[in-house]
């Protein structure tokens, strides 16, 4: 009877995790570095924006996500992670 129950156990558990995994679309791996380059070779300007918002926010890692995540349109600033 012991041996049946690990059995059952066993086979529920296998069952149990058997789903498939949903992700979203991943983002373009070299969008950031793409855009960031263009945005650099537009002049000092920039580097101030970004000193600016880094030392006003207390960091620029929000909107590093934002931009990969796409959710920068580019009506703002051109972004190639939402394509």
């Amino acid at each position: 009877m012991r041996k049946i129950m690990i059995a059952v156990m066993a086979t529920a558990s296998i069952l149990a995790g058997a789903t498939t995994a949903s992700a979203a679309t991943p983002a373009n791996q070299a969008c950031l570095g793409h855009d960031f380059s263009g945005y650099a070779k537009g002049g000092s300007a920039f580097g101030g924006f970004i000193s600016t918002v880094a030392s006003s926010t207390g960091g620029f890692g929000n909107e590093v996500q934002a931009h990969l995540a796409g959710r920068v349109p580019d009506t703002v600033i051109p972004n190639t992670c939402n394509d």
